[in-house]
């Protein structure tokens, strides 16, 4: 039975950064990705047609030269005549070139440094829906890896491996938190200090004093009451948490 659709999803407050530095970070992830699995080993355009989505985004091992020119070609535009708006930074996005059960899909925010959004930066990695095929690639082991590859590279305030199924569940139309949890929770060490861990959640150090906590170790099922419960725990002892995040301001320009 196929399992959930997993995103690897991480969040920051606004950082001003160059294209190299943003460089720098990517390759930092794209290497860690690289070790955790074979199906983050390669990078494609995203296009139209299946002809351009055959062409390299970037080659691997990743070079910092032509990462950087990614990204100041990815530089986010405020409206056609195409006028840079440096606030919003930059915006790069790549798929593996794999068809089910390996495909995987990547989007990159970074650099910004707009405050209309309490997270102007992120960064989604979407994995295959999970199954008897790509349990190699869906294991809590290598999802984990690829988290922390991802939270290592970026230092994000939050990141989080999560089926976006979990959250329309927790939510639904009441608005979602800033902090959310899921699967795996990595919390900056400024959270870090100051949650209080559920007794259920499995909490693991990070380097760096971030902490890492998992609502379970098997393949999170959105069918477990066991898991949903954890799950929810965590994100129930991240509530007192919610205000150490300003909230964006609505007078600012917003990133498409």
């Amino acid at each position: 039975m196929a399992g959930e659709v997993n995103h690897i999803q991480a969040y920051w407050r606004p950082r001003a950064e160059s294209a190299k530095n943003c460089a720098i970070r990517l390759i930092s992830m794209l290497d860690g990705l690289a070790e955790a699995h074979f199906a983050f080993a390669h990078w494609n355009r995203q296009a139209c047609s299946r002809a351009a989505a055959n062409l390299q985004a970037w080659r691997m091992p990743p070079n910092i030269g032509e990462l950087t020119t990614v990204f100041e070609d990815g530089r986010q535009f405020k409206d056609v005549p195409r006028i840079p708006w440096p606030e919003l930074g930059y915006w790069i996005s790549a798929w593996n070139g794999l068809d089910p059960p390996y495909g995987t899909s990547l989007m990159v925010c970074a650099g910004g440094y707009t405050d209309s959004r309490p997270f102007p930066n992120t960064v989604d990695l979407k994995v295959n829906r999970a199954g008897p095929d790509n349990k190699d690639l869906t294991n809590g082991g290598v999802l984990k890896s690829a988290l922390l590859a991802v939270a290592t590279a970026w230092d994000p305030d939050y990141a989080v491996v999560v089926p976006w199924d979990y959250w329309s569940r927790s939510f639904g139309d009441r608005g979602y938190p800033n902090l959310r949890s899921g699967w795996m929770t990595y919390l900056a060490p400024k959270y870090a200090n100051q949650i209080k861990p559920p007794p259920a959640a499995i909490v693991e150090p990070v380097p760096g004093d971030g902490m890492l906590l998992l609502a379970t170790e098997e393949q999170f099922s959105m069918d477990s009451p066991a898991h949903l419960a954890v799950a929810d725990a965590i994100q129930k002892a991240l509530d007192p948490l919610q205000d150490m995040v300003p909230p964006g301001r609505d007078d600012q320009p917003r990133a498409r």
